[in-house]
């Protein structure tokens, strides 16, 4: 682990980026354009932490009203950032004096060293004591950041994130077609190449502070997934989530129309969550992506019994007699055509 100034080119190499302004900086134009610019490098803004020095300073009611200034003017950049009150120059004078780079008495002299203490009052000057010491650390609450780094650090690596990208977790129950859905989306061509996706169930709950976004696979029977859509509902709490409803091709097998079908899902949905729901099939656009590329056939989508393309009216076609629009409907009928925003 190391901490240095660094060229804004390099930052995708490292696990964390820190932010530390004085108070008087917040709001201010030059910093909102400063995250803006990291941002072009590195895409994960969940690695971005603000430390706001000096806050030895402040009193509670300032602290208050400078996050919530913060937050507000970089809210559109760092949804929800994470803050540390600190002070550098009490962590700077209790690391030079464990170092033996000054002395007690240097410490004293120091006209900015004002220590609260219990039952004793405000101490300065002469008033300091070597016991004292320790509590510079303590005040300047750079112990939090320095236990905050070692943590962060090891869950990144736990966890596999690419810290220079957005990262979007993709999680469902077994047999969703989670890894179709995943192909897909890489496979489309709106896809920034900032944004990865992840298919590896955290292995705390706490691992999703790692991560940009939630992508929740399902299928068309609510009655396999809704106990497992309200736990992960209930532990992502905060996150940004979108909901795919996968396997959108098979409503034929449930007795009713699409469209019925798929209301029906949305009420329940809606019960749960305001996230974005989107209706898919990823095989469906999976083999439009083929036929796309050359390595699939027309012949070979009319030959296939599992692809039933239908009209309006949600009767199956001839696909012989459309061969020359099956491209045009393999796609539309996907579902994935409506996708295209989410990228925005």
């Amino acid at each position: 682990m190391r901490a240095e100034q660094c060229e804004l080119h390099t930052l995708p190499e490292y696990d964390m980026v820190f932010f530390l302004l004085l108070p008087t900086q917040i709001g201010h134009r030059f910093f909102i354009d400063a995250i803006e610019e990291i941002l072009h490098y590195r895409k994960n803004s969940k690695t971005i932490f603000l430390a706001i020095d000096e806050s030895y300073r402040l009193e509670e009611q300032e602290r208050v009203e400078i996050m919530l200034e913060l937050k507000a003017s970089i809210s559109h950049l760092v949804p929800n950032p994470t803050v540390f009150f600190v002070s550098s120059l009490f962590a700077t004078i209790h690391s030079e004096y464990e170092l033996g780079q000054i002395s007690l008495e240097d410490v004293r002299q120091n006209r900015d060293v004002m220590i609260s203490v219990k039952g004793e009052g405000l101490l300065m000057g002469r008033q300091l004591q070597e016991n004292h010491i320790p509590m510079l650390l303590e005040i300047s609450k750079m112990d939090k950041v320095y236990g905050l780094v070692e943590e962060f650090a090891e869950g990144v690596k736990r966890t596999g994130v690419d810290v220079s990208k957005e990262n979007w977790l993709v999680l469902g129950p077994p047999g969703m077609g989670k890894s179709t859905v995943i192909r897909s989306l890489q496979s489309n061509a709106n896809k920034p190449d900032y944004i990865t996706f992840v298919n590896e169930t955290p292995v705390t709950s706490d691992d999703k502070r790692y991560y940009d976004k939630l992508i929740i696979v399902l299928d068309l029977d609510s009655n396999k997934w809704m106990s497992y859509l309200e736990d992960l509902c209930s532990v992502y709490v905060g996150l940004d989530k979108m909901i795919f409803v996968n396997k959108c091709d098979e409503f034929m097998f449930y007795g009713k129309s699409r469209q019925q079908l798929q209301s029906e899902i949305d009420l329940k949905l809606r019960k749960l969550t305001s996230d974005p729901i989107f209706f898919v099939s990823a095989y469906y656009y999976e083999q439009y992506h083929l036929l796309q590329s050359g390595q699939i056939t027309e012949q070979d989508i009319i030959e296939n019994p599992e692809i039933v393309l239908t009209d309006s009216l949600d009767f199956p076609i001839i696909k012989e007699k459309n061969r020359s629009v099956l491209s045009e409907l393999l796609q539309t009928q996907s579902g994935f055509h409506t996708l295209l925003h989410i990228w925005e």
